[in-house]
């Protein structure tokens, strides 16, 4: 297949949207990931994304919105409580799982009887969403299991010639993917952390919000039951950010016969070893995790990665790192 680069202008726009609404897909920016779009009322369409990801058919798909109105076709009901995040904290990044329409296949929901829905923040995403007029399906433009991209060029590298078209937009500025808030029950519920942190949510609803740590109580949120965000070298993860610790690992890996790297807060800390920063806050840690994961991964074969901050956003870096170093902490 020959993928296409288009621009954000309205002749492309126009051949992008064309493309959804034919059953093709379309990478496309958002401020959270580039996302890999096909027609959510396609079914063969959605198909075709597992296929090119390489994505599991048991992990469910958030449908995008650029509209409340849109909601309103896929979702069954939409309660207080989800009014309440719609009309306060959309567009952002945030997503919502509601109880679904029948129009919406149990392809895009893993056989659940909810959908997960979402309207970026991005001002990109929804006017190419706006030129699909349907709803759109879209889970991060990578192969599965890989960091998710930031950038077109890293949706190039994993996909193409295996989709018909990338949107080429900005990088993304938020760099993780979105907080996924389950809605279809009794009790709010944090099935996966992100940028929209606990505070604000139960600041919006007025009561308190579980979050859920058992992995085995989160199928109903994309993006959660299978590794995720692993750069194809090992990784290991320090969270006390002990440099004496924290160069031991190094320097056994060097004695292993390893090129090992460090991605740590304070690289002048570390003199004599490779090291690269971090990020000197959450934002910039957030921002460059998965450019930096797949850039080191190119240079040298250990990464060590230290993170130590303990605010509320700090904890949905925090579950990025760990499932990239597929749980080997330090």
């Amino acid at each position: 297949m020959n993928t296409q680069y288009l621009q954000f202008n309205e002749k492309d726009l126009s051949t992008a949207g064309e493309f959804i609404r034919q059953g093709k897909l379309v990478a496309f920016p958002t401020e959270t990931v580039y996302g890999l779009g096909a027609n959510a009322f396609d079914v063969e369409a959605v198909k075709s994304t597992y296929v090119a990801k390489g994505r599991p058919s048991d992990n469910p798909l958030i449908v995008h919105v650029h509209c409340k109105e849109q909601i309103s076709q896929i979702a069954r009901t939409i309660s207080p409580d989800a009014e309440k995040i719609i009309d306060n904290l959309m567009p952002a990044s945030i997503t919502v799982v509601l109880p679904k329409r029948s129009i919406i296949d149990d392809c895009i929901t893993a056989g659940l009887d909810t959908v997960a829905i979402r309207m970026p923040e991005s001002v990109q995403a929804r006017t190419f969403l706006r030129h699909c007029v349907v709803p759109v399906t879209a889970p991060s433009a990578n192969t599965s299991g890989r960091p998710s991209p930031t950038t077109w060029q890293r949706v190039r590298d994993d996909l193409d010639g295996k989709i018909s078209a990338v949107l080429c937009g900005e990088p993304c500025n938020v760099g993780i993917e979105s907080t996924v808030l389950d809605l279809s029950g009794d009790e709010p519920l944090i099935l996966r952390p992100g940028i929209v942190t606990p505070e604000q949510i139960e600041k919006v609803l007025g009561k308190k919000v579980t979050i859920v740590t058992d992995p085995k109580s989160k199928v109903n949120s994309p993006g959660v039951r299978y590794k995720h965000y692993a750069p194809k070298i090992p990784m290991a993860l320090n969270l006390d950010g002990d440099v004496a610790k924290i160069k031991d690992c190094y320097d056994n890996l060097v004695k292993e016969g390893f090129n090992p790297v460090l991605l740590v807060e304070s690289p002048q800390s570390f003199k004599g070893c490779n090291a690269v920063c971090i990020g000197t806050n959450d934002d910039e840690v957030a921002h460059n995790l998965f450019e930096n994961l797949r850039i080191l991964e190119n240079d040298y074969d250990y990464i060590v990665a230290s993170f130590s901050s303990k605010t509320a956003f700090a904890q949905s870096i925090l579950n990025r790192l760990i499932r990239s170093a597929g749980n080997n902490l330090f």
